[in-house]
């Protein structure tokens, strides 16, 4: 009898227990219900893009430069068994320092001329306003961008084409060829989420590291040096940079809700393999989802802000958010999980800056050359004729190195790691913060 006394009373403990904690639940949960509907909603007031649709622009398949790539997948033979391995080991090589060997060159002359048609499709949506190849409907976490590996594939190609032209005397071809790759790379960063932002980069990247091999001790003409400095401008990538900030809010949010209405199958990578115990476990941590996508939802506001300022400005601010991201709570593991690496995507923002702004300047000292006679002793001798203003390394926030070296000059940003290194510099980027050899330069011999 005292047993099912005690029994009964141990029960009548544990639903009182229960009941308190489903109250509890119950209560948290509409608070924080309430509380994140008036953030999005006060996000929503400020124009601010909270769903997949209200993140893209209109773009009519007249004017979309991705139904023209679609085109130029299907016909580019970089991914192929022999032209893939073929361009691999080029670029490579290339990256490394290396001479393409000869018989490589003919061999990739000939994978170029078997692409010549997908290259006119890649210069045809060069021309084109707007690149959205997912579909807008779509959450962002199903994005179905093109193949980023063969875009990449494409853009190396492409240089080497216009590489080959330039060693065969054909300069003119090849800064075309060149122009035409420099506004294609930039497309598919239209596409809203982060990692459409860093193919962006790289491919720009392939691009303006390399055009120095293009340009140096070749003659170009005046015109084409003015059209070459003026598209070589940074800015943009500032407002590229906000813009996949803003994707990633939606792609946050978009997991958020996944995540609340119990579709665990989607988001399988933060919950494991579905099961009771999971569904039911979510269920009770609702409110705290709620609660962890609150809090978190500002830090994207102060990233965008931050993106409009050079790296140098944003560096401090951003180690400390990176620092704080991981000292968020225990609860906190959606936005742990989700909220990327921007640190990581500043810097490749102030890389790509830096390299564009060493390209142009030193086609500006080329041009300087052309109407003057000879290489200028200073930046500011480039101001305000050719340049607005003499640039600024966004690692720094000092004008560039700049000095004449026989009858040439050598003019780079101090890179990552903000030391000068004499203007030695690498394409293999192997670590956030380089330790040396990572200036972005540009430098004639004569």
């Amino acid at each position: 009898m005292k047993l099912r006394k005690t029994l009964f009373k141990i029960g009548v403990v544990l639903l009182v227990v229960v009941a308190a904690v489903l109250v509890v639940r119950a209560v948290f949960n509409y608070v924080e219900g309430r509380k994140l509907t008036r953030t999005l909603a006060e996000l929503k007031a400020a124009g601010i893009p909270l769903a997949t649709r209200d993140l893209a622009a209109p773009c009519p398949e007249s004017d979309n430069a991705a139904r023209l790539w679609r085109i130029a997948e299907g016909l580019l033979t970089t991914e192929d068994g022999e032209d893939r391995e073929l361009l691999s080991r080029v670029w490579r090589d290339h990256a490394a320092g290396k001479p393409i060997a000869a018989a490589d060159k003919t061999a990739l002359k000939g994978v170029i001329l078997r692409n010549l048609k997908a290259f006119e499709f890649m210069a045809a949506m060069s021309l084109k306003p707007c690149f959205l190849y997912r579909d807008p409907s779509l959450p962002l976490l199903e994005h179905g961008g093109g193949n980023a590996l063969k875009m990449i594939h494409a853009t190396e190609l492409l240089f080497l084409s216009a590489l080959f032209s330039a060693e065969d005397g054909d300069v003119e071809t090849a800064i075309d060829t060149f122009r035409t790759g420099l506004r294609f790379a930039p497309m598919v960063a239209q596409e809203g989420p982060l990692i459409a932002y860093l193919i962006a980069v790289a491919d720009t990247r392939i691009l303006a590291y390399n055009l120095e091999e293009i340009c140096r001790g070749r003659e170009i003409r005046d015109d084409t040096l003015v059209r070459l400095i003026d598209e070589l401008d940074p800015g943009p990538w500032l407002g590229r940079l906000a813009f996949a900030i803003r994707g990633e809010r939606v792609v946050f949010i978009e997991a958020g809700e996944i995540a609340m209405k119990g579709r665990l199958d989607e988001i399988d990578f933060l919950f494991g393999e579905r099961s009771i115990l999971t569904d039911i476990g979510v269920w009770l941590i609702r409110p705290v989802l709620k609660m962890d996508i609150r809090t978190a939802l500002p830090s994207f506001q102060e990233l965008e802000a931050q993106a409009k300022h050079p790296y140098f400005e944003s560096r401090d601010f951003l180690r400390e958010q990176e620092g704080a991201h991981w000292k968020r709570p225990w609860y906190a593991f959606l936005s742990k999980a989700m909220m990327a690496n921007f640190e990581a995507a500043f810097m490749k923002e102030a890389q790509i800056e830096a390299i564009l702004l060493a390209a142009r300047t030193g086609l500006a000292c080329k041009l300087f050359k052309i109407r003057t006679g000879a290489y200028p002793e200073s930046l500011e001798a480039l101001v305000p004729g050719i340049l607005k203003e003499v640039p600024v390394d966004p690692f720094t926030g000092k004008p560039f190195v700049y000095r004449r070296e026989g009858e040439g000059f050598i003019v780079y940003s101090l890179g990552s790691n903000e030391k000068d290194d004499g203007g030695r510099s690498t394409y293999n980027i192997t670590q956030m913060v380089m330790e040396k050899d990572d200036d972005w330069t540009w430098k004639e011999d004569k």
